[in-house]
């Protein structure tokens, strides 16, 4: 008999809940984090709240402020070109990789997400889009076969889903993303190894410079700070 899965715990739980507030824009750049009104607003205790904090604090999308506060880090541009660079190595690789190592699964699974993306952009879902343009790219890192490259990408989708929040806030439904998306598959499905990967680079530079210019408009550091 199969195992059933286990549940996820309150940890887990205030950790996924925070970061879709600070993905959605809910939690602005700035916003400090007490924790006292977050165990009570979750009706947990103060100790997975703790957790959780550490755990955000850990994978960027928090810091300190003053002697005992965290913040809500501000989506800056420097944050934004430094995770983007490193988002472009990372797609990159795993392009070029999984153009020589895929399955016909993989191809027949990229079909599948590049329809339920479009599909996603017709109903203007900013969720749906989010959550079709994550699995696209993790699909092609896990089919890459190298467990470094997946912890390596583990460690910046947290921030690179908020980035993806503030792309789809500021361009609406992108036909660019998915349109991206679909030469990258038709590149690794040939086995084209050098061309999936400047695709991969250059659809990541292609979301930088939307949200860069987004925030040369907006003539603040923090585009997530003007959504309170």
């Amino acid at each position: 008999m199969a195992a059933l899965p286990v549940p996820p715990s309150r940890t887990e739980q205030v950790y996924d809940a925070i970061v879709d507030e600070i993905c959605r824009g809910e939690l602005p750049g700035g916003t400090v984090l007490r924790q006292e009104l977050l165990a009570e607003r979750f009706n947990v205790s103060r100790q997975p709240i703790q957790q959780a904090l550490l755990l955000l604090k850990s994978h960027g999308l928090v810091r300190e402020v003053g002697k005992r506060s965290l913040e809500v880090v501000p989506l800056g541009e420097k944050l934004v070109v430094d995770l983007y660079e490193m988002r472009a190595v990372v797609d990159g690789l795993a392009a070029r990789r999984a153009a020589t190592r895929h399955t016909d699964r993989d191809r027949e699974y990229s079909v599948q997400l590049l329809a339920q993306g479009r599909q996603a952009m017709a109903d203007r879902s900013f969720a749906h889009m989010i959550a079709a343009d994550m699995e696209f790219h993790e699909h092609w890192i896990k089919a890459a076969d190298n467990a470094f490259l997946t912890e390596s990408a583990a460690a910046l989708f947290h921030s690179v889903r908020r980035v993806m929040g503030e792309i789809l806030r500021h361009s609406g439904t992108p036909q660019w993303v998915w349109d991206d998306h679909r030469k990258i598959h038709e590149a690794i499905a040939a086995g084209d190894a050098n061309t999936a990967e400047a695709l991969a680079k250059e659809h990541a530079q292609h979301g930088t410079e939307l949200v860069l210019n987004a925030m040369k408009r907006e003539g603040a550091p923090s585009l997530a700070s003007n959504l309170k």
